[in-house]
């Protein structure tokens, strides 16, 4: 008996969760998203059916999130897509290969490298040219010799 359940007990679980499996490569309908994230990507109503699923749904995600700032929140993230549309295309891309190698990065890799951004905020803008001046001028292989005795400093020592 129990033999039998089991694939039983499978494709009803299939035939239950089918429809959000198609749900999800349609992708959002436009009459799924409120009010206020249809005001806001008004801009992609015409053309929303020929997105990518993915792309509605981050749109749809932004939308979500954008009508939850404050107006100063709103103020500082155009401000920095503003900035964004401004960069050269190599330059986006640059970013986001950057980007996705964080994501791929150790949660503690990546606290190492949020606090030595931080540390480098707070430092002068004077000491920053510096640095940077300094770093510029370094062999590749100075750098990554740098680099790696970055990383070392904030890996655990071995126990003995």
């Amino acid at each position: 008996m129990k033999a039998r359940t089991l694939p039983r007990l499978t494709l009803f679980a299939m035939l239950l969760l089918a429809p959000f499996a198609i749900a999800d490569d349609a992708g959002i309908a436009w009459d799924d998203l409120d009010a206020e994230q249809q005001r806001v990507l008004e801009g992609f109503a015409e053309n929303w059916d020929q997105l990518e699923p993915e792309r509605q749904a981050r749109l749809s995600k932004g939308a979500a999130r954008w009508a939850g700032m404050s107006p100063e929140q709103r103020e500082a993230a155009q401000g920095r897509f503003q900035q964004w549309r401004g960069l050269a295309p190599e330059r986006q891309d640059q970013i986001r290969e950057r980007y996705r190698q964080f994501q791929e990065m150790s949660p503690e890799e990546q606290a190492r490298v949020r606090d030595n951004f931080r540390r480098y905020q707070r430092m002068s803008i004077e000491r920053r040219q510096l640095l940077r001046e300094r770093f510029r001028d370094l062999t590749p292989e100075q750098r990554q010799r740098l680099r790696d005795r970055a990383a070392d400093r904030t890996r655990p020592s071995p126990r003995r």
